[in-house]
């Protein structure tokens, strides 16, 4: 979810987000870089980390109140994506060395064992590093207050829930002196398994507080080739010569294993899910079918290697699909669908398909085009406009035939969230449009 561009497409964010205790370790240490008069130690400290941000994404410090009682912003833009509090004081002393970070296993706690957990966890200081990235932070504060700021990220992300936790919120609360051994004790103090949301306590050296996470759906798993098998007739898409890009997971993935289920001869395209798609391929060729692998960029597509030229072309590419409550319209955002929607289908099109030959190209469009739903302006004013560009290349060219169906919301990466939804399965709703297409 922080490190790892492939794993992170699978969450809710859809690319490597930053933790939320690093935004709020650098806002303090910005805001201390403008004014800070010398040591000071928190009373208390409180974040809520309203947004995540992309790594990469350029960000505001905003000091809303400054002094002793505080109020800080990280913003992008005009959104607030997290806010921080507290209080400051006199300087404060901890006795016990803090050790040095050690690698920890990630935990993966399902929702009623988080419910039920308690702990200790080490706390822990690499001098070295907080100084090269919070010199600031680092010379202003005392270390075991800043370490246990980290080992509450580390207790949430790595212990528990572990890998699909969502951190939210803390607040935590300084003594004047500290003391005992440098760990932190946890324990579950409330759940809501409506919500998937968990409550922890925590208390160390000095401190106590509470923390708020949630357990995030693990990425979702798409049918295996066996189970559509059983959906699909024999051989009902013998013949076709069939280029599915974006293969690789999601709605790409479901067509490949149905195509190949009927007989047709697959090869499916990935940007960067590698390992995806050729388990997707494997997974297709150990029970019997027929299915390749390429790398393919439709935002700067080459030609791939092919036994002869595709008679279908099927076109999943997409960015991840987000919705903004602040702005009535992104023209950022709006650029960066079209980029994949619009550019990328004609561009990976023309690549593809020769003028004067017969190809079936199938590009998926979207219900909210037929019922709007908020937020979504720009998705789908690019989609719409991707359904002008197949109108306009199948009237340039009368041997294309290009099925754009307004398809329904289904349970892929790109919808899973924290709240269960509604959703035909992706198997019923694509075979049905596979059959229409043909």
């Amino acid at each position: 979810m922080h490190l790892d561009p492939v794993a992170a497409r699978r969450t809710v964010f859809g690319a490597p987000v930053v933790h939320g205790v690093h935004l709020s370790l650098w806002a303090l240490d910005s805001w201390f870089r403008t004014g800070a008069s010398g040591p000071a130690a928190l009373t208390t400290v409180s974040a809520a980390f309203k947004k995540g941000v992309l790594v990469g994404a350029g960000v505001q410090a905003v000091v809303v109140t400054g002094g002793d009682e505080f109020n800080l912003n990280v913003c992008q833009g005009e959104a607030c994506m997290t806010i921080i509090q507290g209080r400051l004081g006199e300087p404060a002393g901890y006795s016990e060395k803090l050790p040095a970070l050690e690698a920890m296993p990630c935990r993966e706690l399902d929702f009623a064992t988080a419910a039920e957990a308690h702990g200790i966890l080490p706390m822990a200081w690499q001098a070295d590093a907080a100084a090269r990235l919070f010199p600031t932070l680092s010379a202003v504060l005392p270390a075991y207050q800043v370490a246990a700021l980290l080992a509450t990220t580390r207790l949430v992300g790595m212990h528990c829930p572990g890998l699909h936790s969502l951190y939210s919120e803390l607040a935590l609360q300084f003594d004047s002196a500290a003391a005992g051994p440098p760990e932190m004790a946890f324990r579950a103090d409330r759940s809501d398994a409506r919500f998937r949301l968990l409550r922890l306590a925590v208390s160390g050296p000095g401190f106590t507080g509470k923390l708020g996470t949630f357990l995030r759906p693990p990425p979702q798993r798409q049918a295996s080739f066996a189970e559509l098998a059983t959906s699909v007739e024999k051989g009902e898409f013998a013949g076709q010569r069939a280029v599915v890009v974006g293969g690789s997971r999601g709605l790409g993935e479901v067509t490949a294993k149905l195509l190949a289920a009927g007989g047709a001869q697959v090869q499916v395209t990935y940007h960067r899910g590698r390992a995806d798609a050729e388990s997707v391929s494997a997974e297709i060729n150990a029970a019997g079918g027929h299915c390749g692998v390429a790398e393919f960029d439709s935002n700067r597509p080459s030609a791939i290697r092919a036994a002869a030229v595709p008679t279908h072309l099927y076109y999943f590419a997409s960015p991840r699909i987000t919705a903004d409550k602040s702005e009535v319209f992104s023209t950022e955002r709006f650029a960066l669908f079209c980029e994949f929607f619009v550019d990328g289908f004609a561009k990976t099109l023309l690549r593809f398909a020769r003028s004067e030959e017969a190809i079936h190209v199938f590009y998926p469009s979207t219900v909210f085009l037929d019922h709007p739903v908020p937020n979504m302006a720009e998705y789908c004013a690019a989609k719409a406009a991707g359904e002008e560009i197949c109108r306009q290349l199948e009237h340039r060219f009368p041997a294309w035939r290009i099925h754009a169906p307004r398809l329904p919301r289904m349970l892929t990466d790109q919808t899973t969230g924290i709240l269960p939804v509604k959703t035909e399965p992706a198997h019923v709703v694509i075979l049905r449009e596979l059959r229409r297409m043909a």
